[in-house]
């Protein structure tokens, strides 16, 4: 075992040999499909280097011990986060890609909660990875904002009375998203544990908008009009009530679709669920 190399250098070393990825017998008794091929000679040299032999077993055998138990914690974690995704694409597609995606966009955090977070965009880019990708896409936005729903802070909401002159932005936990997929309905599909039926094609452009909120400590996934998400989506961006509603009333389309009583109703509903809060400061 080297005995001049530093911390550093040894830690460096290890978590590259952990993030190779895993082949052949390795995978036996697991979901994963069969993959042929073999670790780098550059984790063979770092069992050698930095590991000494048991009664049992070798330098690399006691290294391959970490090595599979680390990927099956990080698959065994994304599969927990993404059960729509896994039910959209099925068993084999699921695994091809997750581990796709972690071995591009390997854990960084000391939490497994973000394993997730760039995996929509990874689909994005590798369309050929998955079938139905833009649902796949979709899907995989909707779940990682369940999750940041689930720990992000709750704010006090804005006073009713405070509304009109108030600097406003959205709870932290409520997350709108724009589809071109019913996302919504099948993750209710995996979360009730229902079949999947036929997919319908997606559209070219998002026509479909879900908020994905914490309500009295339970996750919300609800379908919005399109032209409530608009309104939502300018709070957010004007920080005003006034502001939003002059930007809404520039898009004559979207004007022409709105109706008083359903944006009164709307901004009752939002209220009383508390998704309008003052905005903090940056300071």
């Amino acid at each position: 075992m080297q005995s001049d190399a530093t911390l550093l250098d040894i830690q460096r070393r290890f978590l590259a040999a952990l993030r190779e990825p895993v082949y052949g017998p390795s995978r036996e008794r697991t979901d994963l499909p069969e993959r042929g091929g073999d670790v780098s000679p550059a984790f063979a040299a770092t069992a050698e280097d930095l590991i000494t032999p048991s009664h049992n077993l070798r330098p690399i055998e006691r290294l391959e011990l970490y090595h599979r138990q680390y990927w099956y914690r990080l698959l065994e974690s994304i599969e927990e986060d993404f059960p729509g995704l896994r039910l959209l694409l099925g068993d084999q597609p699921f695994w091809i890609l997750m581990e796709a995606y972690l071995e591009e966009v390997p854990s960084t955090s000391f939490t497994l909660r973000h394993l997730g977070r760039s995996l929509a965009d990874f689909i994005a880019k590798h369309p050929d990875l998955v079938p139905h990708p833009v649902h796949a896409e979709d899907m995989a936005r909707l779940e990682y904002a369940l999750m940041e729903a689930f720990e992000a802070a709750e704010q006090a909401p804005v006073p009713p009375a405070d509304l009109s002159h108030a600097s406003l932005a959205l709870q932290p936990h409520l997350h709108m998203l724009a589809l071109r997929t019913p996302a919504d309905e099948i993750w209710r599909c995996a979360d009730e544990d229902e079949a999947l039926g036929e997919l319908e094609p997606p559209s070219d452009d998002p026509s479909r908008f879900v908020a994905v909120f914490r309500q009295d400590l339970s996750l919300h996934v609800e379908a919005i009009a399109g032209e409530a998400h608009a309104i939502l989506a300018a709070i957010q961006e004007t920080s005003s009530l006034d502001g939003a509603m002059e930007r809404i009333a520039s898009d004559e389309i979207l004007t022409r679709e709105l109706d008083g009583a359903r944006v009164s109703e709307w901004f009752g509903t939002w209220v009383g669920r508390g998704w309008l809060t003052k905005k903090r400061s940056s300071s």
